[in-house]
């Protein structure tokens, strides 16, 4: 059974982790498959600089998709992230959902619960969660 994938959303943090999410949205999309590259920005985070910050960001992953001849919309949104994610995943009829994980322990996801893990158990769609390590010395390999 193969599925059609019209809309499928990559929910990024712009940490060097997200290069595989937007590398994998992309070599998955087929014509016709509406990519959206969306990044949730803190709700205290200020305006001062975001713009460019964002431009630049999503400047590099236009580079990543269109390797794989892939077309993106880009798009911000602010708030708590796993509810950003969800909101927009149903606002927009979302059939799937991309996003990562750094693979915390279970009982600090029990304690504190991670987005991943929320995004997955509430979205209205399939759920892709990329295990992505946890450390600063990440090369880009998936």
């Amino acid at each position: 059974m193969e599925m059609s994938l019209k809309k499928i959303i990559c929910a990024v943090d712009f940490s060097a982790a997200s290069d595989a999410l937007v590398q994998y949205a992309a070599a998955i999309h087929s014509a016709g498959t509406e990519l959206m590259i969306l990044y949730v920005a803190p709700g205290d985070e200020s305006e001062n600089g975001l713009l460019r910050k964002h431009l630049h960001e999503f400047s590099r992953y236009s580079d990543m998709l269109s390797y794989n001849k892939a077309r993106a919309l880009f798009t911000v949104q602010h708030g708590e992230p796993a509810a950003a994610i969800l909101s927009y995943a149903k606002e927009h009829h979302a059939d799937m959902i991309i996003i990562g994980s750094h693979g915390s322990t279970a009982l600090g996801r029990l304690l504190v619960g991670s987005t991943a893990e929320s995004v997955m158990r509430h979205a209205p769609c399939p759920v892709v969660i990329l295990k992505t390590p946890d450390n600063k010395n990440n090369h880009g390999t998936t």
